[in-house]
């Protein structure tokens, strides 16, 4: 990995730092102020090239440019164009006409000049989309890989614990889909009479829902389909031990059994933190077992995070990003 540079930017170094932040997902424009600014001016100067260098543009216009930039160049951002407007003002780098109607190009700080007048939007847009899809393409392979080694045909399991085994290898494929989109992986499946109702991966970051965990994306599937909220005789495999929202929720489908992989120290409601599947006083009783293809899931969660640390050191993510699920 080359070292990003700190000077006067050249080309290369220009769109290094593009390829950077297209690994990323959801970036807001305060964290990259807090965290590293020039990365900032860069996605604002690249925004700028977007615009005609020696036309005046209406509202209309500029708000199409904008849009454009954040399905493309931008799509990194968690961000609308009129805030990316408002803050490309901010900084000069749009420029407003008296009436606050019509935008041009602004200027571009001195380290960035150079290398802005060799640059062009769509060589921009194609090395973020490359690096998106090269990122895509990476973690696919690693999971079909992984499917190949690990899937055992369903037919093939033999007795309760072969059958818990393989459903939870259905879940650890789920978990993978997680990875795929930077989120925390863990998956779940959701049978009854030994057939695959539902699954569900780990999507908060994604859906921008906090209770959108594996096990919840599971329920709400599995409860359209049969129509009813209330899970009788429904069996759920996690890859890791649920939190109180998820035990919470299966409790109030009716779960008949909670299968999951590797314990929760930080937030488990199974017995790592709490067991709200031991009070005495509910009125329905999930039973539980742990620790089916618990180094699998160990050694899935173990890996993301050894991924992700590296991608903090080389100032792909924020460094407050929060790790759990």
């Amino acid at each position: 990995m080359k070292t990003i540079e700190t000077g006067a930017l050249s080309v290369e170094g220009w769109l290094q730092r593009m390829e950077h932040l297209a690994l990323r997902h959801g970036v807001h424009l305060s964290t990259l102020q807090q965290k590293d600014g020039r990365d900032l001016e860069v996605l604002f100067a690249s925004a700028m090239l977007a615009f005609p260098s020696d036309k005046l543009l209406g509202e209309q216009a500029a708000n199409t440019i904008l849009r454009h930039f954040l399905e493309t160049a931008g799509v990194m951002v968690a961000t609308d164009h009129v805030e990316l407007r408002r803050w490309m003002v901010d900084t000069g780098f749009l420029q407003r006409s008296d009436y606050g109607t019509d935008y041009r190009r602004g200027t571009v700080p001195a380290w960035l000049a150079d290398a802005a007048k060799a640059l062009d939007i769509d060589r921009i847009v194609d090395t973020v989309v490359d690096a998106r899809t090269a990122n895509v393409t990476e973690r696919e392979t690693r999971r079909q890989a992984w499917l190949a080694s690990q899937i055992e045909v369903i037919e093939g399991a033999t007795g309760e614990a072969g059958v818990d085994e393989t459903f939870m290898r259905l879940a650890l494929d789920q978990a993978h889909n997680a990875w795929a989109l930077s989120e925390v992986p863990v998956g779940a499946v959701i049978v009854k009479d030994k057939q695959v109702l539902a699954t569900g991966f780990n999507q908060p970051i994604g859906n921008t829902d906090p209770t959108a965990h594996a096990e919840i994306r599971a329920m709400r599937a599995a409860a359209e389909l049969l129509g009813n909220y209330r899970l009788t005789d429904c069996d759920l495999y996690v890859t890791l031990e649920p939190c109180a929202m998820c035990a919470g929720a299966m409790q109030h489908a009716r779960i008949r059994r909670l299968i999951y992989a590797a314990p929760d120290p930080k937030t488990g409601a199974c017995g790592s933190v709490v067991d709200l599947f031991a009070e005495p006083k509910l009125n329905h009783h999930t039973v539980v077992r742990a620790g089916v293809l618990a180094d699998e899931s160990r050694r899935l969660l173990s890996g993301f995070f050894v991924a992700r640390r590296e991608l903090k050191r080389q100032g792909s993510l924020p460094a407050e990003d929060d790790d759990s699920e």
